[in-house]
């Protein structure tokens, strides 16, 4: 069995799913947005400020500089370093500018990747652990999803 190869268009709509969800998380409180999304989880709005700040991370650090020619400054995080950051910037950070934050990174990466030529949006980028936007988006949809599914459940527990 052939496995499909998703085109690029196909792979940045399911990329920007993330967008329209955090919308729709708009019309919750301030309650729902401090309360963990599970037993022992981050809350709402850590867990939004974690997305955003992957994107924002992965945005400044690979594909702007993709689309620019530029080397990338991409490097090793701690992920649990990085996400305990994230979990202070959410908590300090209004949900409007959270949710504002959240679409404006994720569109720019659309944008950027969108316009890029083929051989720059197929090519492998560095030397140790090349980095390629195809993997890229491949691993955060599956990351999107994961989280997605867990704010779901959430999500049912607090429509009427």
């Amino acid at each position: 069995m052939m496995e499909t190869i998703e085109s690029k268009e196909q792979l940045l709509e399911q990329f920007s799913e993330w967008i329209s969800y955090v919308k729709k998380l708009e019309g919750y409180g301030e309650d729902v947005w401090n309360e963990e999304i599970a037993e022992g989880k981050w809350s709402l709005r850590e867990l939004v400020s974690h997305m955003m700040l992957w994107d924002k991370y992965f945005f400044e650090t690979a594909i702007e500089k993709i689309y620019k020619e530029e080397t990338l400054t991409l490097q090793h995080q701690d992920f649990n370093e990085f996400n305990d950051k994230a979990m202070e910037y959410g908590k300090k950070t209004s949900i409007r500018q959270l949710i504002d934050q959240t679409i404006d990174y994720r569109e720019q990466i659309i944008q950027h990747i969108r316009k890029l030529p083929e051989e720059s949006y197929l090519a492998s980028y560095g030397a140790e652990e090349p980095f390629r936007l195809p993997q890229y988006l491949k691993d955060f949809i599956w990351h999107d999803q994961g989280h997605m599914s867990q704010l779901d459940h959430f999500i049912q527990r607090h429509s009427h």
